[in-house]
């Protein structure tokens, strides 16, 4: 009897929570495991309705068999169907590649969600599905992330007002859909852009923003499927930036203003194009950048003729090189320092250079005789020219403070070869009497 009355206790002290505490405890659950609490009685019938914020296909569905994703689709439809003043969702993530949806079912979820005032959405579909044009207008939305193969149907009017981080993958950008979607977020803040599509004729990526902060462009997938079918130019006007990823080829053409506030840039040109001036035109508009991260394949190509006299970066203090083609570009390099006249950390990767050898530059740079204190060389391998860069580096920077040499391949392998390149490199004449030698196996 005793115990009849102590367990009818613990089930009254339950009873008396009320549903807002009992939704937040289900809302720490996964999905699966909120939903099965609704047997325990009729009050806990739709409880978890209200206590979903997330609606996350890959996490619902997975160990799921195919055969119950049918079911699965049905699930979604009585939730935001029939319940719809229990469900207030916050994240709503569909991808194809766990479920079976067809675009029909996703465009009738997507308006749901936007009628509970959803606030991020994420669609990964292999095929350009129908897209509401609500999802365009929506107050409610901060973050939208698209991925898919073909066109965005961008409406007319675009009013985005909320929106912050906008992702747009593998898609077929058109002459002004960029611009109007990225024209109506009044409030963006981080943009990603992935073009996968064919683009056929000469597409303009204008992108036009006040307030954007973080800017990604990553052609790689056209340059990948589309080698030469590539036919764009790049308008920028975003003065607020702070951090630019680009990857892709040299542009037909740049029209980028200045970006007074960036911080950090990470350039990475792999093909090139037959005007080297829009080489120059990409690096004056970063010009103000304080950490720079610049990688180039067949960087000969892309940097053939000299240097713009005017190129300077006054803010620069961390420089990441990476030459990852067969171009040698030690000479380049030396003739790029002269443009940053403050810097203070140089990391560098090289390949083994087969063409392109020039000798070194008889100029010193200015930051080399009174800035740069740290050189990181990553991949490090015996050859005459990396031996000639780095003894020019030793034997002019004179507050340098630290030299770390990272050998390539694996522990272990041409031990004795790395001990005289060691030697050797402790040989070198040194211009900083306080610099240290660091050498990483």
């Amino acid at each position: 009897m005793a115990k009849k009355v102590e367990s009818m206790g613990v089930l009254d002290r339950i009873s008396s929570i009320s549903d807002p505490i009992l939704c937040r405890i289900l809302s720490f659950l996964p999905v699966k495991d909120a939903v099965r609490t609704s047997i325990l009685s009729p009050r806990w019938r739709y409880l978890f309705a209200s206590s979903m914020s997330i609606l996350d296909f890959e996490e619902c569905l997975q160990g799921v068999s195919k055969e119950k994703f049918n079911n699965f689709n049905h699930f979604v439809d009585r939730l935001l169907y029939i319940f719809p003043n229990q469900v207030s969702l916050e994240c709503f993530r569909v991808d194809d590649e766990v479920c079976d949806v067809d675009s029909l079912r996703l465009y009738g979820w997507i308006c749901a969600t936007l009628w509970r005032g959803v606030k991020e959405i994420e669609i990964y579909f292999e095929k350009s599905p129908m897209l509401p044009t609500q999802l365009f207008t929506s107050h409610s939305l901060v973050t939208l992330k698209l991925r898919f193969w073909g066109d965005i149907d961008v409406p007319t009017k675009v009013c985005l007002p909320n929106l912050r981080t906008l992702h747009l993958k593998v898609f077929t950008p058109s002459n002004d859909s960029v611009f109007r979607l990225v024209s109506g977020c009044l409030a963006l803040e981080d943009l990603l852009m992935v073009p996968g599509g064919s683009c056929l004729g000469k597409t303009a990526v204008n992108i036009h923003s006040p307030s954007l902060k973080r800017l990604v462009l990553d052609f790689h997938v056209l340059l990948t499927k589309f080698p030469n079918d590539i036919d764009y130019v790049v308008k920028i006007n975003a003065p607020s930036l702070e951090c630019f990823e680009y990857n892709d080829s040299v542009g037909d053409f740049y029209a980028l203003s200045s970006m007074t506030l960036l911080e950090e840039a990470d350039i990475l040109i792999s093909r090139y194009q037959e005007d080297e001036r829009n080489a120059t035109r990409l690096l004056q508009a970063i010009c103000n950048v304080q950490s720079l991260f610049l990688s180039i394949i067949e960087a000969e190509t892309v940097f053939r003729s000299r240097l713009d006299p005017v190129l300077l970066f006054p803010s620069l203090v961390f420089l990441d090189f990476c030459n990852e083609g067969d171009d040698w570009q030690g000479t380049w390099l030396v003739e790029f320092l002269h443009c940053l006249p403050h810097l203070k950390k140089l990391v560098l990767t090289f390949a083994t250079p087969k063409r392109g050898l020039k000798s070194l530059p008889k100029t010193v740079p200015s930051c080399l005789l009174f800035e740069l204190e740290e050189i990181e060389i990553l991949r490090f391998e015996e050859d005459e020219h990396m031996f000639e860069l780095v003894g020019f580096f030793l034997s002019h920077a004179s507050v340098l403070k630290n030299l770390v040499i990272n050998f390539a391949g694996k522990v272990g392998e041409e031990y004795q070869c790395r001990l005289s390149v060691k030697e050797k490199l402790l040989s070198l004449s040194m211009g900083s009497k306080t610099c240290e030698i660091v050498f990483c196996y």
